[in-house]
C-alpha cells in the first residue's frame, strides 16, 4: 500500500497518546450494561455531501483516487482482522454496507460488533465502525483539516420542570469537546487519531481524494445472572475500557483496508 510519498512505513504517533500492543447495524451486543456506543455516521456523511458540493460548484481539478472503489464489504471477511483481534473479543458480527454512489462522491458505511459469551459479571463489548469517501470532482483536504481542528461546544438552556441545566451541542456531532487530535504519519498523506474519551477513538485517512474512518468504541455490559450489581462493592460496574491501547492494531487494519479498496472489483 502506498502513502502520501509511496511506501508506508510503521506509524508515528505525535502529540502524545499510549500506545500498546497490535493491535456494528446487527443486532445489538447481548448483555444488560450500558449498550456499545453506535457510531453516529450520518453526520460525517452529510457534512461531506455539503462541502463537496460547494468545491465542485467552485471547480478545480479532481483529486487522485489511486485506484480505490467501492466494490465490496470490508466488514465482512479478514479486512479488518488485525483489528479485532487485538481486542481478544470473538463472534464480531458485520452488518451489511450501506453504499451510495454519485457523479462527485462515492460513499461507504458500515459496521460490526462483537457478542461476548455469556459468563459470570461484567464483560466488556466491543464496536468497529468504518466510513469510506471517494471525492471524484474535488479535494476534501480543506474539510479534512477542518475536521481535525474542530471542537464540540455546548450553549446552556432554560431548565426544564426539575431545573435541569440543558445543553445543546453547537459544532460537530461524532465527538465530545474534551475530544483530543492525535496527527499519525506514515498512513496516506495525512491521519490523525481524534480520542473523545478512552473508550472511544476513530482514526482518519486522507489519501488524495479518499478520506477513511476506522472507529473504535468499547463498554461494559452484565453478563451475569440477576440483574446488575448496585454502584458499590467489588462487583460494581467497572471503569469504562481504554481502546487507546489498540492504536497500532488500527493503524495495521487501516493499511489492510486500504489495500483492499485497491484491489476490489470494478465499480
Amino acid at each position: 500500500m502506498r502513502g502520501g510519498n509511496g511506501v508506508i512505513g510503521e506509524p508515528e504517533m505525535v502529540g502524545g497518546g499510549e500506545e500498546g500492543g497490535e493491535g456494528q447495524a446487527g443486532d445489538a451486543v447481548a448483555g444488560r450494561g450500558r449498550a456499545p456506543w453506535v457510531w453516529g455516521v450520518g453526520g460525517i456523511v452529510v457534512a461531506s455531501a455539503v462541502w463537496g458540493a460547494v468545491l465542485y460548484g467552485a471547480g478545480g481539478t479532481a483529486p487522485d483516487l489511486h485506484g480505490y472503489r467501492l466494490g465490496g464489504n470490508p466488514c465482512v471477511g479478514d479486512t479488518l482482522q488485525r483489528l479485532k483481534d487485538a481486542t481478544g473479543a470473538r463472534g464480531f458480527v458485520a452488518s451489511e454496507a450501506a453504499v451510495n454512489r454519485g457523479p462527485a462522491l462515492d460513499r461507504l458505511s458500515c459496521f460490526l460488533s462483537d457478542s461476548p459469551a455469556a459468563g459470570d459479571g461484567w464483560v466488556t463489548g466491543y464496536s468497529v465502525g468504518v466510513s469510506i469517501e471517494l471525492h471524484k470532482k474535488t479535494d476534501p483536504r480543506a474539510e479534512f483539516e477542518n475536521t481535525a481542528r474542530s471542537r464540540n461546544s455546548t450553549v446552556p438552556g432554560g431548565g426544564g420542570g426539575s431545573g435541569a441545566a440543558v445543553g445543546m451541542v453547537v459544532t460537530g456531532d461524532l465527538f465530545d469537546s474534551g475530544a483530543d487530535v492525535h496527527p499519525v504519519t506514515g498512513v496516506g498523506d495525512e491521519a490523525y487519531v481524534l480520542v473523545s474519551r478512552g473508550s472511544h477513538q476513530t482514526l482518519t485517512v486522507l489519501y488524495g481524494g479518499a478520506v477513511l474512518s476506522l472507529q473504535l468504541s468499547a463498554s461494559h455490559q452484565w453478563n451475569g445472572t440477576g440483574d446488575p450489581p448496585a454502584d458499590s462493592g467489588s462487583a460494581a460496574e467497572p471503569a469504562d475500557p481504554d481502546v487507546t491501547r489498540l492504536r497500532p492494531a488500527m493503524t495495521a487494519a487501516m493499511r489492510d483496508l486500504m489495500a483492499s479498496l485497491a484491489s476490489d472489483g470494478p465499480e
